[in-house]
């Protein structure tokens, strides 16, 4: 065991971050208020929408889209098996059936070419997920969408300040949602939005998360208490300026490690198409398992002894889980549990099962010091020889 440890993620905050807290602290006004009115308007103009709603984390804020765009029982919605679960439960807690497409070999992101085997009479939208930072393949995917007449909601958690061919992520669907998880490129603590050009679902989604309630007391609509605080957003609105500058500098140490990297056998890095701004919440390395003679988590679990934290998500795919796989869900009738249509997650799908379990994502937040940076190199470069 490594008396050095180089963490894979963690949250940078400067005294703009306090100023701000303490400010609303001063106030005594630590619900939704103006903090979260400048943050939503900053994160707006940075995506380029007309509108930025606040929820309370990035998982709400797809539900609340769904809910918005007139999800109704047993409609389905097409998501890839390799992300986290929430892109799906959403679904489910929408009364919706999630469809599993299988991922782009390269970019781990959804298949595009595996949309019309998922589509039915009943599918409503599709939400595509940049994964690790990297933008799906919007341009088919909108146009699929646009053949179909779906929805697209882009599942941006992961990809705060990317792009796709001059677009920002979250402005090329319908919908865009994002999450502000303690270790996202930015943060609020916990927190998240959702961004739209459309004023109609804006408006839904203002009223939804908050009770459902027009003023203080009428509840015109099924609402939820989903609301983000002003204490978050106080953290929130001073990291939005701090983003690009993150981002830069992900990018920087990303890319250096592809190169030092790039000529182990073992050990390959993630594809980057040319024509998009890749945020890297993930600089993402697939591991051969074959040629290493361990499995992923193997290799994660040594790295971490030699005292480099690494990235080791979704090591199944999603319809393996057992909520999907079993219909664990609710205690009666219920669209999902009880689908008329019989929807099996009886799948096999050949690109999330040849990559699932293997992905690593090495350390590249902007905190690192240039002897961590080496450090990480040295230590995957000498990997098998401890």
């Amino acid at each position: 065991m490594s008396e050095r440890h180089v963490s894979v993620a963690t949250p940078i905050l400067g005294e703009e971050e306090y100023d701000n807290v303490e400010a609303v602290l001063d106030s005594g006004r630590f619900l939704q208020g103006p903090m979260v009115e400048e943050f939503e308007a900053k994160w707006a103009e940075l995506v380029g929408v007309e509108h930025a709603v606040a929820v309370s984390n990035g998982t709400t804020a797809l539900q609340l889209a769904l809910n918005a765009m007139g999800l109704e029982p047993g409609d389905e919605v097409i998501v890839p098996s390799l992300t986290f679960g929430s892109t799906a439960t959403a679904v489910v807690h929408q009364a919706g059936v999630p469809v599993f497409a299988d991922i782009d070999r390269e970019l781990y992101t959804l298949d595009h070419t595996d949309l019309e085997r998922c589509v039915s009479e009943h599918t409503e939208a599709v939400i595509p997920v940049h994964l690790y930072g990297h933008p799906a393949e919007m341009d088919e995917i909108r146009a699929f969408a646009d053949e179909h007449d779906l929805a697209v909601i882009e599942d941006a958690a992961q990809a705060h300040g990317a792009s796709y061919k001059g677009e920002p992520v979250g402005s090329i669907g319908d919908v865009g949602c994002f999450s502000f998880y303690a270790t996202k490129n930015i943060t609020t603590g916990e927190g998240g939005i959702v961004t739209t050009d459309d004023e109609e679902i804006a408006d839904r989604i203002r009223l939804l998360r908050s009770h459902g309630m027009e003023g203080r007391d009428e509840h015109v609509a099924l609402g939820y208490n989903y609301r983000m605080s002003d204490l978050n957003a106080a953290i929130g609105t001073a990291q939005v300026d701090r983003l690009l500058g993150f981002n830069d500098r992900r990018r920087e140490i990303s890319e250096r490690l592809f190169e030092e990297l790039g000529d182990l056998e073992w050990i390959s890095p993630g594809t980057v198409r040319e024509y998009v701004e890749h945020a890297y919440f993930w600089a993402p390395f697939e591991v051969d398992p074959d040629v290493i003679g361990m499995s992923g988590k193997d290799v994660w679990r040594e790295l971490k002894d030699q005292g480099v934290e690494t990235r080791h998500r979704y090591v199944d795919p999603l319809y393996e889980q057992p909520v999907f796989e079993e219909h664990r869900g609710f205690n009666s009738k219920f669209p999902w549990s009880e689908n008329p249509r019989e929807h099996s997650y009886d799948l096999h799908l050949p690109n999330v099962e040849a990559v699932a379990g293997n992905t690593l994502g090495l350390p590249n937040h902007p905190g690192l010091e240039e002897a961590d940076i080496e450090y990480v190199i040295e230590t995957v470069r000498s990997f098998g020889s401890f």
